[in-house]
This record gives C-alpha cells, sequence and structure tokens, in this order.
C-alpha cells in the first residue's frame, strides 16, 4: 500500500480538550514519518515470527502485540494500511486477550483476578480501541466492538478493587478514566476521586515515592497526565512536570540513561532505563506550555530513536493533538550540581562528564539504622554503589567499599552532603552488637525466648534480642568526594575498629580494555601499585594509584550469602584493598 497523508478525521478522546485547538493539518510531518516508519518496521517484525498469534506471553503482552498491530492497520500512512495480512493475527491475539478474562472482569498475571494487571490492559484495550473505531473498515468496528467490551466487564472490578504498589493507584484510576468514556458511571468519577484524596506522591524534589524511573515513567506519569484532562483536575500536571524536570538532571545526555541508583523497585539494579520512555510526556507538556527544554529532550529522543518510538503512533491516533509541531528547543543538558536531599542523591554535570554520589539506602534513617536495618526486598532502597561516572560511552556504573566486617557486606553511607564548590562528603557507619546475659527480671527457666532479629539485622534467633543488653563494635567511613578539571579525586578514611581488611571495587561498564591490573581467578583484576588504564574508543580513564597488595575479599553479607546470592553487577570489576586505620586517596582521570 502507498503511503498517505495524515487524515484530520482521525477521532479525537476527551484527552485532545485540554491541547488549544489547532487546524487539521497542523501536524510535525517528521515526527509522524519517523514513528511511522518504526511501527511499520515493528508489524512486519510481528507477523514475521511462528509466533504472531501470541506465543507464551501473558495477556497483557497479548494484547500489547495486537495493539501493534491495529495500528498500521488502520493509519492511512503506514504500509500497512487496511492490509488484510494483519486481520487473522489480529483476530487471534484479541481472541486470546477475551479468553484470559475472568468472569468477573479481571485479569491475572501472577496477581490472581488483579485489578491493577487489568489496569494495565485498559490503556492498550482504549487506545486500540479509538484507532479502529475511526476506521471504516467493519473488521476494525467489531474488533473496536470487543475491546469496548471487555473494558466495560472490568469497570465494576476496578471500581471496587485494591492494590499492592503506589504506582497501582494512579494506573487504576486512569484506567476507570478510559471506562467511563466507554461506559459512563458516576462511580468511577467517585472512586478516582477517592484514591486521589490520598495525596498523590511526589515529593519536593520530584521523585515518586518508588523513586523509580520505571515505574515513574511508564506507570505514574502518563496516568497523571490522562487524569489531568479530567475536570477540575489539571494541578495534577504540575506534580509531572516536576518528575520531569527532575528526569533530566537524572539523565545523561551522551545515551539518555536515567539514573535509577535511587529506586526502591527493581531497577535499583541499575539496568539502563533511557529518556525514550518518557517521550510522549516530554512532548505534552512542551505542548501545553511552550516549554524549549521539554521540546528539546524531545527531540533529542527522536534524534536517538532506533526504533524505540514505534508505539507511539498508537497514542498520536488516540490523542491527534500530541502530534502537532514542538515548540522551538532548547539545549536540555546543561551543567548542573544537585543535591536532591528526599533521596540521598547528588547529581553534578561538568561538560562531557556526569556524575552520581548516593547515600539514600531504606537501611537509614536520619542517619541512623531504620527499621529496615540490613534488611531486603521489593520496595526498599539497598543499592550499595557510592558513585558512578558517565564520559560517553564509557561508564564506572559502581564504585562501591566493601569492609570485612561481621559479614554485614557493603558500607552504605547514611549521610551526604554537597558542599558549595561541588565537593561532596559522605558517611556512615556499622554498629555490630555481642550480646549479654537477659536481665533476671526477663528470663525464662525453660528457655523460651522470642523470635527476633538482631539489632544489626544480619540474622534471627530465638533470643528475645530487644530485651538484651549490648556492647557494640563500630567502623566508621568517611569519603570525601572533590570535583577536578579532567575527573574526581576520592579521600577514604576510616574511624572506629582497626585491622579491618577493605576491599574498594569499581566496576567498569563493558566494552573496553582494562590494563595495568594484576588478573584475579573470578575474572577480576587487582590494582596494587600505580594506575590502571580503562579505554573505551576514544575515551581513556586512569584510576589509581594501587594500595598495596592486601587481600581482595567480596562478600554481600549475611543478608544475601545465606541464600546464595551475590550482589555484583556485570562489566569488568577492579578492585583496590586496604586495612583499617585506612586513608587512602583515589584519582579518576579522563586522559
Amino acid at each position: 500500500m502507498r503511503r498517505r497523508t495524515f487524515l484530520a478525521g482521525t477521532a479525537a478522546t476527551a484527552g485532545a480538550a485540554a491541547f488549544p485547538a489547532s487546524a487539521a493539518g497542523d501536524r510535525d510531518a517528521a515526527t509522524l514519518a519517523l514513528v511511522t516508519a518504526a511501527a511499520d518496521r515493528q508489524a512486519a517484525a510481528i507477523l514475521s515470527k511462528p509466533d504472531a498469534g501470541g506465543g507464551g506471553w501473558g495477556a497483557r503482552g497479548v494484547l500489547r502485540q495486537m495493539r501493534r498491530l491495529t495500528t498500521p492497520f488502520v493509519w492511512p500512512s503506514s504500509n500497512a494500511f487496511h492490509d488484510d495480512a494483519l486481520l487473522g493475527p489480529i483476530e487471534t491475539l484479541l481472541a486470546k486477550v477475551e479468553a484470559a478474562q475472568h468472569d468477573d472482569g479481571t485479569f491475572s498475571a501472577g496477581n490472581r483476578h488483579s485489578p491493577p494487571d487489568t489496569a494495565f490492559l485498559i490503556g492498550d484495550m482504549a487506545v486500540a480501541a479509538a484507532g479502529l473505531r475511526a476506521d471504516r473498515r467493519p473488521e476494525s468496528q467489531a474488533f473496536a466492538a470487543r475491546l469496548m467490551a471487555m473494558m466495560r466487564k472490568a469497570g465494576p472490578a476496578l471500581a471496587t478493587g485494591g492494590i499492592h504498589t503506589p504506582n497501582h493507584r494512579w494506573e487504576l484510576c486512569a484506567a476507570l478514566a478510559r471506562i467511563d468514556q466507554v461506559a459512563p458511571d458516576p462511580a468511577y468519577r467517585a472512586r478516582i476521586d477517592q484514591w486521589l484524596a490520598e495525596g498523590v506522591d511526589v515529593d519536593a524534589d520530584g521523585f515518586h515515592s518508588e523513586r523509580s524511573a520505571i515505574y515513574a515513567s511508564e506507570v505514574s506519569n502518563p496516568s497523571l497526565l490522562a487524569l489531568a484532562r479530567l475536570p477540575g483536575l489539571v494541578r495534577l500536571r504540575d506534580l509531572v512536570r516536576r518528575n520531569l524536570e527532575t528526569t533530566i538532571a537524572l539523565a545523561e545526555p551522551f545515551g539518555g540513561e536515567v539514573e535509577t541508583v535511587q529506586a526502591r523497585r527493581q531497577d535499583q539494579d541499575q539496568r539502563r532505563q533511557t529518556l525514550h520512555a518518557y517521550y510522549l510526556q516530554f512532548r505534552e507538556l512542551a505542548l501545553l506550555d511552550g516549554d524549549r527544554r521539554f521540546a528539546g529532550v524531545a527531540r533529542w529522543i527522536e534524534r536517538n530513536d532506533n526504533g524505540r518510538l514505534a508505539d507511539v503512533l498508537a497514542d498520536f491516533i488516540d490523542t491527534p493533538e500530541l502530534a502537532r509541531p514542538l515548540p522551538a528547543q532548547a539545549p536540555p543538558f546543561l551543567d548542573l550540581g544537585r543535591q536532591f536531599k528526599t533521596v540521598g542523591l547528588v547529581r553534578q554535570r561538568r561538560g562531557p562528564i556526569t556524575a552520581s554520589l548516593y547515600a539514600g539506602s531504606d537501611w537509614y534513617a536520619d542517619g541512623a539504622p531504620s527499621a529496615f536495618y540490613n534488611t531486603i526486598g521489593s520496595g526498599l532502597a539497598t543499592n550499595p554503589t557510592l558513585m558512578r561516572l558517565w564520559k560517553g560511552g564509557l561508564v564506572v556504573d559502581a564504585v562501591r567499599l566493601i569492609p570485612d566486617f561481621f559479614n554485614m557486606g557493603h558500607f552504605r553511607p547514611s549521610e551526604i552532603a554537597m558542599e558549595p564548590d561541588g565537593a561532596v562528603r559522605l558517611g556512615g557507619e556499622l554498629a555490630v552488637p555481642y550480646y549479654q546475659p537477659m536481665p533476671a527480671d526477663r528470663r525464662r527457666p525453660g528457655g523460651a525466648y522470642a523470635l527476633s532479629p538482631s539489632i544489626d539485622g544480619r540474622f534471627t534467633s530465638a533470643l528475645d534480642f530487644s530485651h538484651r543488653p549490648a556492647t557494640f563494635h563500630r567502623l566508621g567511613v568517611r569519603i570525601l568526594v572533590r570535583p577536578e578539571p579532567d575527573g574526581y579525586g576520592l579521600l577514604f578514611e576510616s574511624t572506629g575498629e582497626e585491622m579491618v581488611d577493605m576491599t574498594l571495587e569499581l566496576t567498569l561498564r563493558d566494552g573496553g580494555i582494562l590494563e595495568g591490573a594484576r588478573p584475579l581467578a573470578d575474572g577480576g583484576f587487582h590494582l596494587v601499585e600505580g594506575q590502571a588504564s580503562y579505554r573505551l574508543g576514544d575515551e581513556r580513564l586512569l584510576i589509581g594509584p594501587g594500595n598495596g597488595e592486601g587481600v581482595v575479599k567480596v562478600s554481600s553479607g549475611e543478608t544475601y550469602s545465606w541464600a546464595g546470592g551475590r550482589l555484583q553487577l556485570p562489566g569488568q570489576r577492579l578492585y583496590v584493598t586496604g586495612r583499617t586505620p585506612l586513608r587512602y586517596a583515589l584519582r579518576l582521570a579522563f586522559a
């Protein structure tokens, strides 16, 4: 099929009311061409696979594949516009989704009869149905009717169902708003208002309570923007704007990577989240506010697309005003030095060099061990990375410190402060108890004491620890990180316990060549003396000096090791060793 021009007849949803009126032909032609080509390639890739009918995906994945086929089918500028070859796979995928819906209207995805997981599907159903409803083909009308039937069926369960995590509330509300467009019911807006009455969890620094780039960009922000289009809820847009301003500060300009070290969810493992997931959010607010810097982020994402904007075409069909031309762009990635106190994070950007310094583990609250001390789990920020560093494609993914101290594992600072000259101070203390005999008034002749966690969180025993006297061994660490013209200088100092072996672990992102360090049996390298060099393309990082022979001791701590866990990142690991009392100066210098 030949390409055709954008049709002004595309159905506008309630979302279009949020945008100023514009002429039907007022469209961003270059952007539409970009996302159309990407959507066509994506659809062709789906059709080329034997499992184009849904394979082993869950209902959410199957529905997204269906949306990826219906989008070019209804889009006049697509090579696949009204291509009958898409009808069979669309039918197969849709039937699989219908079969997965329970009688109560919900879907399961590990979580049984799950309102939140159902809400995730509603968004795709609504977007796909909007494009199909606007298309004249009878097959499109029939597909749309079936999608809307599933939406209506899900409505009552979502209007009464519960959630597990903070972001679920806003996804659930956005789904109810979508269903209300198909099957209006005052109960849906009442439920939305009930959830919103709790208050939206965006803090003064622009972080959602989960502190997660994944759950902010892909769930909470789009949901809040959808809700902001409802009467009386435009204020929600300000919260998304605050988060997006913070996201620019968290982004690394070379590859668009968004910092996740502070997250409380899965992405605290430092998986590479990029700005691409934020594209529609930056675009929408750039259009609504005339924000040139947000427009600059949207244009950066387009220039660095690599096919990742294929799904955007469906949103343009659903809300055509999103495809209006952007305002003139301004450079988005300016130099900065900013401390985010609510999450214990400092971000610095100096020309081509970007750094993160982090001391926001939930093991601590107000500088002292919290109720979650030495505890791990989804929903807790426990990443032990102290520092990250970027220059182009050369990345130090983590600087971490591992004392050989009562199998406590990595040192996690509890304090961080940025000084006026840009220097950053991090500090904290590990305190480990030895327990004394139970006081006379708490003794139990049969020895039946309460099962309780130790104060340091390493283990649990039937010793009623909370009522026993204890004496402590303490190890304090202070780190001064000072910006230098070609990189950073780091000074490590210890206080308290002596004769403790310390291992500094630097994880270098794969792809480069490491020289000047001694290979170890486990694949790592030990920098004993002089400088190590890590080269990637035209970039080179000098690391050093070494700090003597020492002993490389790497342990993730009792919290992980009892179950065979290991807290390491992929990449080339370089170790520097020392022993307390420690005073060691490390330089990271780009040459």
